[in-house]
């Protein structure tokens, strides 16, 4: 039963251990903005969070780096993660209408008359 306890344990704090940068990152973010409710700031947390998880992930499985560097790219990550997001997918949203209209051109030709 111990065993299962300590096992138990070293999972927690794993996770908790891998989400701490970018929970930190995003608590700071936080700091600077002022008059946010608290469904606001959690939200915020929340995403600073989550993007700083799978990006320092991605970046960690691209490059092989040192894996205090990989907590400070989460820490900063988290920290403009909330701002970066919704500028990300609308940009996101705008190369992806133009994809259509740019496979049309590249295998029907220049206005889809061919």
């Amino acid at each position: 039963m111990e065993q299962k306890i300590a096992a138990l344990l070293d999972a927690c704090f794993a996770i908790l251990s891998g989400i701490a940068p970018g929970a930190i990152g995003a608590a700071v973010g936080l700091a600077w903005r002022k008059g946010l409710t608290w469904r606001e700031r959690f939200v915020q947390l929340a995403v600073g969070i989550v993007v700083s998880w799978f990006a320092g992930r991605a970046i960690g499985a691209i490059w092989s780096l040192d894996p205090f560097v990989l907590q400070g790219i989460a820490f900063t990550i988290g920290m403009i993660a909330f701002e970066a997001t919704p500028r990300f997918i609308a940009a996101a949203a705008d190369v992806a209408g133009t994809i259509p209209a740019s496979l049309r051109d590249h295998f029907l030709g220049k206005g889809g008359d061919q």
